[in-house]
């Protein structure tokens, strides 16, 4: 009994089936609490609480009650559980009532944290929240650059140091400043000008002799961006030289900043985000949390545009009324003509969007990449036709099938072509948007989906026209 009331008071490892129903019980207490306004029992069962369980509580609560225990809380408590939470997520907990709960932890969080907050905030609101801080023209500067640009991952953090010093100074400086980094990931020499000079490795403070000059071990190949370049650029430059730490510099080549490892892998990540939010025809912008009118106008495009392709298709299969009604069973394969012909191009049109966001490719092996996809097309298709072919001989044994041979022959034949045609309509297709400036990304989905079906109806009832009828 004592076991269940401790677990009933606080929150416990979700892992568990005792601790995962404990949660559950936990949850709806604290949810009713919270519909009968009752603040007092709610913040005393919450007394002496890590950040990350309260959070992890919060999560389990429907967003309206859990954006009110969240104001609810005190700021020493709401803020150690702003930092914890996803940046992505702030804007689930803000809304007017929290308005005046979220300006005071703005008020008291660093600088980057601050930023990572009120970047994904309404844009009309976020003046109201940096009001009073010092640092509030820096911070509108900042949230002024696009979001996809390296001003916006910059590790303000990194430590700059004049490159007249000696390794002496720069480790007092580090022992002095420590509790500023966290993790100390870049460090940079400028000069008098606080143009960038260089970098420099720990293993060179280490090393050295406390007198060396920095002038002397600086690193001069230091990878250096400009605030406006697109975070895209920034990630393939990273790899294509092996850097794990970039500056970053104004536009007369001032030292601003440095994007160090984690936020490359905030990069990476984003990048992959948007190019999975392309390919399924939403909005790079798009979230869980989006209001419907939203959803609509992400969406809604995108989804007209498949609905003219696939009228497109049923127009071409109207077209071959006559046929469908002298012989019924090619409906039966449409839809596994419409099916191999997506999945082929989905499969081209990602590798060749792959190679290209990543900047791998081989501008001389266009041509091979284009017979090797069309060869390993011939293949799968010739294989897939032939298990088809197997089926409807199969089939035939056990009912009655109008000329099972020559039906199998037009499965085979039309499968091979429309695998064929949709790979090298999935693998070129991205190439071509990207020639035309456009984002290769948008290739897959949708636009793959929907040309592939009308060209696999037409090649398949050509096949069938030829051989069949």
């Amino acid at each position: 009994m004592a076991r269940s009331k401790k677990l009933d008071t606080c929150w416990s490892d979700p892992a568990t089936p005792d601790g995962a129903a404990a949660n559950a019980r936990l949850v709806k207490l604290m949810e009713d609490h919270v519909k009968a306004g009752q603040d007092k029992r709610v913040l005393a069962r919450l007394r002496g609480w890590p950040p990350t369980d309260i959070l992890a509580l919060l999560m389990q609560m429907r967003t309206k009650r859990a954006r009110k225990v969240f104001e609810w809380l005190s700021d020493d408590v709401g803020l150690p559980v702003l930092i914890e939470l996803d940046p992505d997520l702030h804007k689930v907990l803000f809304e007017a009532a929290t308005h005046s709960k979220f300006r005071k932890l703005i008020q008291k969080a660093s600088r980057d944290k601050a930023l990572e907050t009120l970047e994904v905030l309404p844009e009309e609101q976020v003046e109201a929240l940096i009001v009073g801080r010092k640092d509030a023209k820096d911070l509108r500067q900042a949230l002024a650059a696009r979001r996809d640009t390296a001003t916006a991952h910059m590790r303000h953090g990194v430590l700059a140091v004049p490159v007249g010093w000696t390794v002496g100074q720069v480790v007092a400086e580090i022992q002095v400043r420590h509790s500023e980094f966290g993790a100390l990931d870049a460090m940079f020499a400028v000069d008098e000008g606080q143009r960038l000079a260089g970098y420099l490795r720990s293993r060179d403070l280490i090393l050295n002799p406390s007198e060396t000059p920095i002038q002397d071990i600086v690193h001069r190949d230091t990878v250096v961006v400009t605030g406006d370049t697109d975070q895209e650029d920034v990630l393939n430059l990273a790899e294509a030289r092996n850097m794990q730490v970039i500056a970053v510099v104004d536009k007369d080549g001032r030292f601003l900043g440095g994007i160090a490892p984690p936020e490359l892998a905030e990069i990476i990540w984003e990048e992959v985000e948007e190019d999975m939010l392309k390919m399924g025809g939403v909005s790079p912008r798009s979230s869980q949390f989006d209001p419907p009118v939203k959803i609509v106008k992400s969406r809604l495009l995108w989804l007209l545009g498949g609905l003219f392709g696939a009228s497109v298709a049923a127009a071409a299969i109207v077209s071959y009324e006559d046929a469908l009604a002298e012989t019924a069973i090619l409906a039966s394969f449409i839809p596994v003509v419409l099916a191999t012909a997506g999945n082929a191009g989905i499969q081209a049109s990602t590798v060749s969007v792959q190679t290209l966001t990543s900047g791998t490719e081989w501008q001389g092996d266009l041509v091979p990449r284009f017979f090797r996809e069309l060869g390993g097309a011939l293949l799968n298709g010739l294989l897939m036709g032939f298990a088809v072919a197997c089926l409807i001989m199969a089939a035939s044994a056990l009912i009655t099938i109008d000329r099972p041979i020559l039906l199998s022959l037009t499965g085979l034949v039309a499968l091979t072509i429309v695998t064929v045609i949709a790979a090298a309509v999935g693998s070129m297709v991205p190439f071509g948007l990207r020639a035309l400036k456009l984002d290769p990304a948008a290739a897959t989905g949708i636009f793959i989906t929907t040309s592939n079906d009308v060209f696999g109806v037409l090649a398949f009832f050509a096949v069938a026209q030829w051989i069949y009828l």
